[in-house]
């Protein structure tokens, strides 16, 4: 395939999409990963995309998926707070005095967080913003230390990971970028934050997965796990259509 047709390619795809996995294109081309690369400069600077981890996005997608726009993580935090509220107070319920539990980053797991700091609990996290909201807490409070993302408010890398597995959970509260119920998965934008998902939900007795409704049918770079493997998630509204699976709990 030649250069121009690569890049028609690459601009149908991230159309139809919203963002492109730069491993996927390579394999789907037939050519190096190198190569798209390059192409994706190319876009880039034409301004017909932005380059992301892994990938790219459409050009006015590219604020939302970084978090670098006006809805930015710290912006974020104000965005659809009542949903964000009523998810957090359903999902902590799971929770006993005494209990270890994770904390996610994002700004659902956020707002559970606000409620757990006060209660005798455990609580283990590489979420900056749980930490911004600790004060003098009466929860024991685990920041998980690492290469620190500022963009969305945590801590990841292979540090991060080796000191995750030393603990076990009986809860892991999880967010996600997006979910597709038709496909019965959920999604994240790059694979650090995921990794640091992964590792806890496997040290965990109970997986929770925390949305409000404008996650829905939104997808991201990474596949993070089948909707099936948590054993509630939270959510707020969705569209009247749409079937959901038994372990769905709608605030």
């Amino acid at each position: 395939m030649i250069a121009s047709e690569r890049r028609l390619y690459i601009l149908r795809a991230i159309h139809e999409r919203g963002v492109i996995n730069l491993k996927e294109v390579a394999q789907a081309v037939g050519t190096s990963e190198a190569t798209i690369r390059r192409d994706l400069e190319k876009l880039e600077r034409e301004s017909k995309l932005v380059r992301v981890q892994g990938g790219a996005a459409r050009s006015g997608d590219a604020g939302d998926l970084l978090g670098m726009s006006e809805l930015a993580m710290q912006s974020k935090v104000q965005i659809n707070q009542a949903e964000k509220a009523a998810v957090a107070a359903a999902a902590a319920q799971n929770v006993q005095d005494g209990d270890t539990v994770f904390l996610d980053c994002g700004t659902s797991i956020a707002a559970l967080g606000r409620l757990l700091l006060p209660r005798p609990v455990q609580i283990v996290t590489y979420s900056t913003l749980i930490l911004a909201h600790a004060g003098n807490p009466r929860a024991e409070l685990v920041v998980i230390g690492g290469q620190y993302n500022a963009h969305q408010n945590m801590f990841t890398g292979l540090l991060a990971e080796q000191m995750l597995r030393n603990f076990r959970f009986q809860h892991a509260f999880i967010g996600c970028y997006g979910m597709s119920v038709a496909e019965g998965k959920c999604f994240d934008l790059d694979m650090a934050s995921t990794n640091m998902k992964l590792i806890a939900m496997e040290r965990a007795a109970h997986r929770y997965l925390l949305v409000d409704d404008s996650k829905l049918e939104k997808k991201g770079f990474y596949t993070l796990a089948d909707l099936s493997g948590f054993d509630k998630i939270y959510t707020t509204g969705p569209k009247s259509h749409m079937k959901l699976p038994g372990n769905f709990q709608i605030v």
